[in-house]
């Protein structure tokens, strides 16, 4: 489980392009397209390297319609993907 004390920051190595409601991130390296849906560019816009994880799951369930517990969940998850493709970074 990802500590929801943590805070992020995109990392300033990706380009971001709004399309729609969501978001295309790409990696780093450029070689490849993150989709980010509605409720996923939500999130990324919230990692601004001062809101830490509880703060995000918070204003999931002030805005969608989910519990604490699952937003917390979903949310570990999604951070836990961003990490690993390196479009975001520990502050």
């Amino acid at each position: 489980m990802v500590d929801m004390d943590l805070v992020l920051l995109p990392n300033d190595s990706c380009p971001v392009r709004e399309i729609g409601d969501g978001l295309v991130v790409m990696s780093p390296d450029g070689g490849t397209a993150h989709s980010l849906d509605r409720i996923g560019a939500f999130i990324w816009r919230r990692l601004d390297g001062h809101t830490n994880l509880e703060t995000i799951a918070a204003a999931l369930t002030e805005n969608y319609d989910v519990d604490l517990e699952r937003a917390r969940a979903d949310l570990t998850e999604f951070v836990t993907q961003l990490r690993e493709a390196d479009l975001v970074k520990i502050v």
